[in-house]
């Protein structure tokens, strides 16, 4: 609990990242088009010190925006905003309590179901974990409410008028 929690760019995306930086060194200033939620203004951000790292001078903003129609892109452009550094740092630190809190309670539940003598299913590294995280709850609980309202279904006749006409 003591390590500091850091972000770094996967090795898959470096491309992506060495790509935002060369386009980034001729350019004055950037949009950011994203999800209009914290999680976009978190994705803002991180692209946001990606480009600041070839060319700290680029003015970067945010369109604003919850539809794809033209009159919400005039919208957006007209009424640009400065990236929102709060409505950011909300997820990292809710991605840190996810980290840490998921990593406790795993270890927590591995270690008491072991002691307990429960035999665990192991993993294909030879491991037995069971995992906890704080986003599985809700998840398990969509998959188990569909699952109940499928079994739940009554099949009811179904009809269609199919038409034609001839000359």
């Amino acid at each position: 609990f003591h390590c500091r929690v850091t972000k770094t760019v996967a090795n898959d995306k470096v491309d992506v990242a060495n790509n935002i930086k060369r386009e980034s060194r001729g350019c004055q200033s950037l949009i950011l088009w994203l999800d209009c939620d914290r999680e976009g203004e978190n994705i803002a951000f991180e692209v946001l010190r990606t480009c600041r790292e070839a060319n700290a001078r680029m003015v970067v903003l945010r369109a604003r925006f919850s539809a794809l129609s033209r009159a919400d892109a005039d919208r957006a452009l007209n009424n640009l905003v400065v990236p929102n550094e709060f409505e950011s740092k909300a997820v990292d630190m809710r991605m840190e309590l996810d980290l840490r809190l998921g990593a406790a309670f795993t270890r927590f539940n591995t270690l008491a179901l072991q002691r307990a003598g429960v035999n665990l299913p192991v993993d294909d590294r030879g491991k037995s974990v069971v995992s906890y995280g704080p986003c599985q709850f809700p998840t398990l609980g969509f998959i188990v409410q569909r699952k109940w309202d499928i079994d739940a279904h009554v099949s009811e006749d179904f009809w269609a008028i199919k038409c034609s006409h001839e000359r």
